[in-house]
């Protein structure tokens, strides 16, 4: 039989669910391909069938909803800040009105939430160009950077104005908000492998959890404080998380950036 081909994010964010699973530190007798893209990459190769399992981003979920189900107990979420979904600018938010901002092409959901709370926070019509802001240097206006692009273009401190788009997520909604969703493609959950292999990310989660300290010495990243990162971040889905995901498809469907709110329809045990 074929490896069950999973998804992963190559970013640091992913680091408490994933270390047990790939470095052996929970028993597993399944084998399985770790396929390593960034968001927009793991979103076309679910769609395209060449992944069975992975996170996506979530707005991403709108696309794929007759194809995939979601896993319960796994997402990459944030309670406030969020710490690596940033907009960095050389001029306050408040006059950002009009002016060009790079965005990153690596994230649907944090160019659609970015969109969402400049025009309804702000009431700003930007001027989006596709870019990297960590490739210009700090003479970049503005930029969106995700990942550790973000975390690193935020401990150089060269933009003075930083929007966690996470933090004021949770300001304007008090709700968390989920970035991505770990999703299965419908015809691949019919194999016992699969739902073991979900099993096991969601026991590798529990590990990485409870051993950040030990996974923060692992990984020691230039001036970043990965136990503090980790722990601003959510990776569960709660009844709370699903809330904050309804009211962001809604919203965005009010803004005319999705045509539809799918319904929410998760993986099966029974």
């Amino acid at each position: 039989m074929d490896k069950i081909k999973l998804g992963k994010f190559p970013f640091l964010n992913c680091v408490p669910i994933y270390h047990a699973l790939e470095k052996g530190e929970i028993q597993k007798e399944i084998q399985f391909e770790l396929l390593v893209d960034v968001p927009s990459g793991l979103n076309e190769r679910l769609k395209k069938a060449e992944c069975d399992m992975a996170p996506i981003s979530s707005i991403a979920y709108v696309d794929l909803n007759e194809e995939v189900f979601l896993l319960p107990d796994l997402s990459i979420s944030a309670k406030g800040e969020v710490k690596s979904v940033i907009l960095f600018s050389q001029v306050p938010i408040e006059k950002l009105h009009k002016q060009p901002i790079f965005i990153t092409r690596q994230s649907a959901t944090s160019i659609a939430l970015l969109k969402l709370l400049l025009k309804e926070y702000f009431c700003i019509e930007a001027q989006y160009r596709p870019g990297e802001i960590a490739q210009l240097n700090g003479q970049a206006v503005a930029g969106l950077a995700i990942g550790d692009a973000a975390l690193r273009i935020k401990a150089k401190g060269i933009y003075p104005y930083q929007l966690d788009l996470g933090e004021l997520w949770q300001k304007w909604t008090g709700l968390p908000f989920v970035f991505g969703v770990f999703a299965v493609r419908k015809e691949a959950w019919q194999k016992k492998e699969v739902k073991e292999l979900w099993r096991l990310l969601c026991l590798s989660k529990k590990w990485g959890l409870s051993h950040l300290e030990q996974l923060a010495r692992l990984y020691a990243h230039e001036a970043i404080d990965l136990r503090q990162y980790w722990q601003h971040l959510d990776y569960d889905l709660t009844a709370l998380h699903l809330e904050g995901l309804k009211q962001f498809f809604t919203y965005l469907q009010k803004n005319g950036q999705i045509k539809v709110v799918p319904k929410i329809e998760f993986a099966s045990f029974s």
